[in-house]
């Protein structure tokens, strides 16, 4: 665990020192946005661990076993989504091949949030229903 936190910090440190070097090279806005998402996911990692440890200290188990069923559930049918979304795209960009001027980078930065925001809302799907 304490691996974990310590290479998060690391990574967090080298985002803001990217951003740092992204604004000195002139691209204000994506230095800008780069610092301050590092800095929102760290405040709310901060958080997080601020409570998970407030309820090991009241005796609470914060991940128990349901916790790992529930995050492998939601994974699996974040990942079936995300292939058949990613077929569809495919299927329909050779059969209208449309001109969308998006870089590389961007897409893979789309694709891999996509894949994020399925994962969390599955997560929360079956925290509910199960």
């Amino acid at each position: 665990m304490k691996n974990n936190k310590a290479a998060f910090y690391i990574i967090v440190l080298l985002l803001i020192a990217l951003g740092s070097y992204i604004i000195s090279t002139g691209d204000i806005g994506m230095g800008v946005g780069l610092i301050a998402g590092a800095l929102g996911v760290f405040a709310l990692k901060f958080i997080q661990h601020r409570k998970i440890a407030q309820l090991a200290q009241k005796g609470i188990v914060s991940h128990d076993e349901r916790s790992l069923y529930l995050s492998s559930k939601a994974a699996l049918a974040a990942v079936r989504i995300y292939i058949l979304i990613l077929a569809l795209l495919v299927l329909a960009g050779s059969v209208f091949d449309p001109g969308w001027p998006l870089t590389p980078w961007d897409l893979i930065g789309i694709l891999m949030a996509l894949m994020v925001f399925l994962w969390i809302g599955f997560y929360y799907y079956y925290n509910r229903v199960e």
